[in-house]
């Protein structure tokens, strides 16, 4: 008896062992998921207001309020040059698919094209009397959309920077947000009346209106297949919808201060958050649960952005952007 007591007694031992270890290999497998902090870049002097990584992923861009336009060269982390300065806020940043410009937009209502690295300007876009708050180029590079906060959305010829259409909101609130489907053939916009609203790039024609949120819509984006529409607003929530019938499909609930920025991961699988109550979240997009939290931010989270090839997560804040190691 007193054996067979000892032999259950060391069965029970190795199993608590074995349960252990994997436990603890668990646990490894998890951090290593976690995303980590890889650079802090310090250099703006105010808010960063908006960044965009170039399509090799090597430069970040960021502007910020104050008043300047910043490349960052991403091997280092800590290599910084001002490519211009200007006379308001730059409120608005996104690399060409070629990598070779950038287009710029401010609080002025300026909206031009600079060449990288050298910061020489390529085109001026005359149109916006007010402040620019969203620009994005599509997926050719053949067309640059722009938000305004004197109600429009304007799509421009790249090349000639010609107004090709001018998209009128309808009313008196400022276009907040913009994305082009990646079929190229609708573009969608957001404003401070609550409504996201979707258009044809071929006609300028309003396809349909999305209603749902309480409060000003901050930002929006298409998943990579073109089927789904993540928006952020200042209601605390993030909301996703069929792109094709316009048709709400979940509220996602986490963040506890206005929500500043949204987007897609390159693999549609995950969206990311930014929000002023100082956090990044990041979702499983076909669950919509919460996968991660990044904290360490001392303010805010003004805006984000994701490296084409998935690898880098930046975000920006009060004089600071973190560059973040994804998965």
């Amino acid at each position: 008896m007193m054996g067979l007591m000892q032999g259950q007694f060391l069965k029970s031992r190795r199993m608590l062992a074995l349960a252990f270890i994997l436990a603890c290999a668990i646990a490894q497998a998890s951090a290593a998921d976690q995303p980590r902090l890889l650079h802090t870049l310090r250099g703006h002097e105010r808010w960063v207001l908006s960044i965009a990584f170039s399509p090799d992923g090597r430069w970040l861009a960021s502007g910020g309020d104050d008043q300047t336009l910043r490349l960052w060269h991403l091997l280092n982390g800590d290599a910084t040059r001002t490519l211009q300065r200007f006379g308001s806020a730059v409120t608005a940043v996104d690399f060409h698919p070629d990598g070779k410009r950038i287009a710029v937009g401010t609080y002025a209502g300026e909206l031009q094209s600079l060449v990288v690295p050298s910061g020489k300007r390529l085109r001026k876009f005359d149109g916006h009397n007010d402040s620019v708050t969203a620009i994005r180029f599509d997926r050719t590079g053949k067309y640059l959309a722009s938000g305004s906060a004197d109600d429009t959305l304007v799509l421009w010829d790249t090349n000639d920077a010609a107004a090709l259409l001018r998209f009128e909101q309808g009313n008196e609130y400022d276009v907040t947000a913009i994305a082009f489907n990646p079929n190229g053939r609708q573009i969608i916009s957001g404003d401070g009346e609550n409504e996201l609203k979707i258009w044809s790039t071929e006609n300028g024609e309003e396809l349909r209106t999305l209603r749902g949120h309480a409060e000003t819509v901050t930002a929006v984006a298409f998943s990579p297949s073109g089927k789904v529409i993540v928006s952020a607003s200042w209601d605390d929530t993030l909301k996703l919808w069929n792109a094709d019938g316009g048709q709400e499909i979940h509220t996602l609930r986490g963040h506890t201060a206005d929500i500043t920025s949204v987007l897609f991961t390159p693999d549609g699988k995950q969206i990311v958050s930014s929000s002023e109550d100082k956090t990044v979240r990041i979702w499983d997009s076909d669950s919509c649960k919460l996968m991660t939290t990044l904290d360490g931010h001392r303010d805010g989270v003004m805006c984000l952005a994701v490296s084409p090839d998935g690898r880098l997560l930046a975000s920006g804040s009060k004089e600071e952007i973190r560059v973040w190691k994804l998965k």
